[in-house]
C-alpha cells in the first residue's frame, strides 16, 4: 500500500502503554473473528486467514487488517487500517471535527485521483466524513480507496479508516471492508 494518509502519520507524537479493551464483543460474523486494538481500547473485525499488524503509540497508533502479509516496506495490496490520533488540537492547532472536515475535504483530489463518491458532511462534537475514490498512480496498480474520518469532540480524538483494493477485485474486497469498518467498535461510543 502507498501510504495515503501522510496527513494522519505526521500527528504521530508521545508515548503510552496499553490500555484494557472493556466492550463485550458479539459474536463475529462467519468468516471473521474479533481482533482487539488494545491501545486505543477498539475492535475490528478480521476476515480468517488475514494478518494484523500494530504501529506508533497511545497518542497516535495505526493498525493495518490486510489480506497480505505486510513487509518491511508496509505495502499491501488489499485491507484496511485505522489512524487514531488522540489530543488532534494541540498537534494541528484545530479541533478533531474540523481537522477531519478538511482532511477529508482534500481527500481524493490528487494527482492520478478520481472522487467517485462523497459523503455529505456531518458536523459537530461526532463529525463523520467519507470518500471512494479512484487512484490511478503512473508507476503502480489502479486502485480504488474508501476513507472514512470520524472525530470525538469531546475527547479530541480523530479515527481514520481506509480500506482499499486493486480496482479489479473491488467489489468483491469490499463486501469484506463493508463489514470492517461498518462493524468497528470504538472508545468513547463512536
Amino acid at each position: 500500500m502507498r501510504h495515503l494518509l501522510t496527513t494522519a502519520a505526521l500527528l504521530l507524537a508521545g508515548s503510552a502503554t496499553a490500555q484494557k479493551f472493556d466492550a463485550t464483543l458479539g459474536e463475529a460474523p462467519a468468516g471473521f473473528h474479533w481482533q482487539v486494538l488494545p491501545q486505543v481500547k477498539a475492535a475490528m473485525l478480521l476476515p480468517d486467514g488475514w494478518y494484523y499488524k500494530a504501529e506508533g503509540d497511545k497518542a497516535a497508533m495505526t493498525y493495518y487488517l490486510t489480506q497480505e502479509a505486510i513487509g518491511e516496506t508496509g505495502e499491501y495490496q488489499t485491507g484496511a487500517s485505522l489512524h487514531v490520533v488522540r489530543k488532534v488540537k494541540s498537534k494541528t492547532k484545530q479541533p478533531a471535527p474540523t481537522y477531519a472536515e478538511r482532511l477529508m475535504m482534500r481527500t481524493g483530489f490528487g494527482k492520478g485521483q478520481q472522487m467517485l463518491e462523497k459523503s455529505p458532511l456531518a458536523l459537530g462534537d461526532r463529525a463523520r466524513h467519507w470518500v471512494r475514490y479512484r487512484d490511478a498512480p503512473p508507476d503502480a496498480e489502479v486502485r480504488i480507496v474508501y476513507q472514512l474520518a470520524l472525530a470525538n469532540g469531546k475527547t479530541d480524538t480523530l479515527y481514520l479508516f481506509t480500506f482499499e483494493s486493486p480496482e479489479k477485485e473491488w467489489a468483491e474486497a469490499w463486501l469484506l471492508g463493508q463489514q470492517m469498518v461498518g462493524e468497528a467498535v470504538l472508545d468513547g461510543g463512536m
